[in-house]
């Protein structure tokens, strides 16, 4: 079975809260550079440019991606759920057996920064490639939230021509 991969939680921000007081307590709009971008950003795009507009150096460092969570559903047989699972080690799950013998769902929530390390561990070459895709689904779903969060990593054709690869630039 090809597993199936969606997100469904994404961070909701009050972002009227967040840019009105600190406008008034910081004396700068935390949104200056989102506001500059000439297209529609996610709110979690929009979140961690605020979060990288609060510190003297405003890049997007690793632990700014502690403050967001997301939350997937994740549908697979059940021997690629185990592997799935120890991918997002350290994040929260539930899991359920379904109505097809062999297929389990799951909800499994975590931060960004978790979601970084599980995706690029579960698109290593050693991989399953039922798993690898259910990883490649969520590197996908988070670029399309904006979110590209692997720029440390190239991104190479697997040899079975249908997934990708991570590999760690940094090694």
């Amino acid at each position: 079975m090809t597993p199936e991969v969606i997100l469904i939680n994404r961070p909701a921000i009050d972002f009227q809260s967040l840019l009105g007081i600190t406008l008034k307590v910081l004396g700068y709009s935390l949104s200056r550079a989102s506001d500059n971008v000439q297209r529609e950003m996610s709110d979690a795009e929009r979140f961690l440019s605020c979060l990288a507009a609060m510190r003297e150096t405003p890049t997007l460092a690793p632990k700014l991606l502690s403050h967001t969570l997301f939350s997937a559903l994740v549908v697979a047989a059940e021997r690629d759920m185990t592997d799935i699972l120890e991918c997002c080690s350290g994040m929260a799950f539930v899991i359920a057996d379904t109505l097809a013998r062999g297929i389990q769902c799951s909800i499994i929530s975590g931060t960004l920064a978790k979601w970084r390390d599980a995706v690029a561990s579960g698109c290593e070459a050693d991989v399953e490639p039922q798993v690898r895709f259910a990883f490649n689904k969520l590197l996908g779903l988070f670029t399309d939230e904006h979110l590209n969060l692997w720029t440390d990593y190239c991104m190479k054709q697997a040899p079975d021509n249908i997934t990708f690869l991570l590999e760690d630039k940094r090694k």
